[in-house]
């Protein structure tokens, strides 16, 4: 191609550009690049409940743990972790051959001290006689008498000296304090045992499995929230697709400062009758502080969308009197209180539109509408907008956008707001 042609061409394609309309271009170019379309929720009857959420771990309302009061080697271990054991059931023996010497020891020496009280007994009575003949002193007779007294102290030391080595021996014999569920066991035969300092654990024996507790740590703000009696609802990871309820037993008046909070522990009363709880476990608890059911409720997300600029420059010249009339509001900086909230939707001119309700309890996700007159189950309000790919806007200019195709609205309430 020489450089003749080469010029002509540029000409003619710079002629082409300058013939086409300017919004031609610009509408070729950037228009239709993207395309912003209303989500849409739609308002539906359920349960709405105020709750307060912590979690805390299921635990056995009495557990004891088992020990041993005395040192020694286990000679034997009678019971295995998840065993159900009777009240004074043995659960393990120390050896005890050293102990039953000292209680061999001690019955000797009580025996020989009882001897020793006996012989002044009788020494005493003799010299009873001769006193009474004037054959010994004052003193000689005082003395038998002091010889009786300490005597019967010694029988007496040896006889708590007995009943202690007897004790220990029964020591020996290591016991369940409770009916339940062994949950620990932390030995094994031949172990040795030290108890000189501390008791050592050995088993933790928890009472009644079929009712169950989860100590939940509440922060100071909403401790105030919470009464006895009030029902719980909780989950446990082992089981995602069930929820638990139970009810509160009791608030603990002593605080627990962690990390510069304040909480307070409270005992939720949780049933286990189907024994699928395990000591232990994770719940994430919701206190019920207000509850309602079978009621009118939209989303929250509808309830917090408002029109930014763009979407009102998209209907400028489509807005019905209640929207017009609420930016009209938002301009005078004119607030509602709290329980008064906007749904905004499409009506069937496709026109932006809004309607006034009041709202009741939330759970964050939904939010009851209370009166809602001409509300009704199904109907659509906008939540949101999102944008998405289009075709280049000179081959789809028959396409609207922000939800205002055949289908893409969510209609208004019948009879209008």
């Amino acid at each position: 191609m020489n450089k003749k042609k080469f010029l002509v061409i540029i000409v003619v394609f710079v002629v082409v550009l300058v013939s086409l309309p300017v919004s031609r271009l610009v509408g070729g170019f950037f228009a239709g690049r993207h395309k912003a379309q209303f989500k849409f929720v739609e308002a539906a009857r359920g349960d709405v409940r105020k709750t307060i959420s912590s979690s805390g771990p299921l635990s056995s309302i009495t557990k004891v743990e088992v020990g041993s009061q005395i040192s020694g080697t286990i000679a034997k271990v009678l019971v295995n972790y998840n065993d159900q054991v009777e009240k004074n059931q043995v659960l393990a023996e120390v050896d005890a051959s050293l102990l039953k010497n000292e209680v061999d020891k001690a019955e000797g020496q009580l025996l020989r001290k009882k001897a020793e009280l006996e012989d002044a007994q009788n020494d005493c009575n003799r010299n009873a006689i001769l006193f009474e003949k004037g054959t010994i002193s004052d003193a000689q007779i005082l003395t038998s008498k002091i010889k009786v007294k300490i005597a019967e102290a010694e029988v007496k030391t040896g006889q708590a000296a007995l009943d202690f080595s007897r004790r220990t021996l029964d020591y020996a014999t290591i016991r369940s304090p409770i009916a339940g569920t062994v949950i620990t066991k932390e030995v094994e035969e031949g172990q040795t045992v030290a108890a000189n300092f501390m008791t050592p654990r050995l088993f933790e024996i928890a009472e009644d499995l079929s009712r169950m507790e989860i100590l939940v740590a509440v922060d100071e703000s909403d401790i105030g929230l919470i009464k006895q009696g009030q029902k719980v609802r909780f989950q446990l990871q082992a089981y995602t697709d069930k929820e638990f309820y139970g009810s509160v037993k009791k608030v603990r008046l002593q605080p627990q400062k962690v990390a510069n909070v304040v909480n307070y522990v409270v005992e939720v009363d949780a049933r286990n009758k189907d024994g699928l709880f395990f000591p232990g476990m994770t719940a994430s608890v919701d206190f019920i502080i207000l509850e309602k059911t079978n009621v009118m409720t939209v989303a929250k997300s509808a309830l917090n969308f408002a029109p930014d600029k763009d979407v009102l420059k998209q209907f400028s010249g489509q807005l019905d009197a209640t929207a017009s009339a609420r930016l009209n509001a938002i301009a005078k900086n004119e607030n509602e209180n709290e329980q008064t909230g906007f749904l905004w939707y499409l009506n069937d001119q496709k026109q932006l539109a809004v309607l006034q309700v009041q709202t009741g309890v939330s759970d964050g996700a939904r939010t009851e509408l209370l009166n809602p007159g001409v509300l009704h189950a199904g109907m659509k309000f906008i939540s949101g907008v999102e944008v998405t790919e289009a075709a280049d806007a000179t081959k789809s200019s028959g396409k609207k956008v922000f939800g205002m195709s055949g289908g893409g609205g969510g209609g208004p309430p019948p009879g209008g707001p």
